[in-house]
């Protein structure tokens, strides 16, 4: 895949983060002439619709922890031509199978089948937030979001694979950032864009909410990500750069020389006794996939030629080695060989 020319690629970036902000963050963005390209990434203003607590308990028969069938039946419709006025939300790979994934989008949740054909999950179109699949148990997912009704989901489970939906806390809340601890499922971390403000930790499965103090953090994030070695060590991707918590988010500190070129999506994986991080590096000069071996201090180039800004990028959990990406224009592309190389799928 070639690169475009320089007036074209500046503009498709100026573009692609306009599209990341869409039902995403609120992000305001300006395009300086003369000089380059000046990307600022405006203030989040998130004004709460409702005075929902942070702390919503469970009934008894809404527990997390209900047994699993041992068959998932789900419902399947072809999903024909799905990018059209649609953008995503979310990505992951399928625990059982690194050639399925899910894509969380706009106007519904969406499979691709291992034999590369995609379908639409379920009967409800919703617009999928937060959209965060389990780290033990392959049937179970996670989301907030938009009814297509209108609202907001509130927090969300599904028992088989996002066949049907419940809501188990915090209603008339849409959280647009959603993580959990790979070590530890009970453990979450959630931003919400309205129903409530700033960060918030649940350590019972996403029963019940609290807010940690979140000192040095003061914007909105793309996206969150937990240390799949360590449950209280997470961090957060702004308009500013990448931000660090190592005490489950009462304090936050900014990672070196990331200010000049933010992370819009990030991904991380554990490597013997350290954590390498993946993520789109929306540099001027050359923005792309980079690799990361010293938590974000110093960046290894992968690869440039995404055309677009790439809003979500997963790992499959059964071979380390295949990586998905979406980009602002909706194309999927795999890589095989740890981000190295990558070919787009349809």
């Amino acid at each position: 895949m070639s690169q475009p020319d320089s007036k074209n690629h500046n503009m498709m970036k100026w573009m692609g983060i306009a599209m990341v902000a869409c039902c995403a963050l609120p992000i305001a963005v300006s395009l300086f002439l003369g000089g380059g390209l000046g990307v600022w990434f405006g203030r989040s203003i998130q004004q709460p619709t409702s005075n929902q607590s942070t702390n919503q308990p469970l009934s008894a028969n809404q527990s997390t922890n209900q047994p699993q069938s041992k068959a998932v039946n789900v419902s399947l419709e072809k999903a024909v031509n799905w990018q059209a006025n649609n953008h995503v939300h979310g990505l992951t790979v399928s625990r059982d199978n690194p050639n399925i994934i899910y894509v969380a989008s706009h106007n519904g949740l969406l499979q691709r089948s291992e034999t590369g054909e995609w379908f639409w999950i379920g009967k409800e179109r919703a617009d999928y937030m937060g959209f965060t699949a389990d780290p033990i148990n392959s049937d179970r997912f996670y989301s907030s979001g938009h009814p297509h009704t209108g609202g907001n989901l509130g927090f969300q489970i599904s028992e088989n694979q996002g066949q049907d939906w419940k809501q188990i806390s915090m209603p008339g809340v849409d959280f647009h950032a959603i993580a959990i601890a790979p070590t530890n499922p009970n453990i979450f971390y959630g931003w919400p864009a309205s129903g409530a403000q700033g960060l918030h930790t649940s350590t019972d499965g996403g029963k019940t909410w609290t807010k940690p103090r979140t000192i040095g953090l003061g914007d909105a994030p793309f996206d969150l990500a937990v240390d799949p070695r360590n449950p209280e060590h997470l961090f957060a991707t702004t308009r500013s750069g990448i931000y660090e918590s190592t005490n489950s988010g009462n304090n936050w500190t900014l990672v070196p020389n990331t200010r000049e070129a933010p992370v819009i999506s990030l991904a991380l994986q554990k490597d013997g006794n350290s954590t390498v991080m993946y993520g789109y590096r929306f540099l001027k000069s050359t923005p792309g996939i980079y690799r990361s071996n010293d938590d974000g201090k110093t960046w290894k180039k992968l690869w440039t030629e995404t055309n677009r800004v790439v809003v979500k990028l997963a790992i499959a959990p059964s071979n380390p080695q295949i990586f998905y990406i979406v980009n602002d224009n909706n194309a999927v592309f795999q890589s095989q060989d740890s981000g190295e190389t990558w070919k787009e799928v349809k």
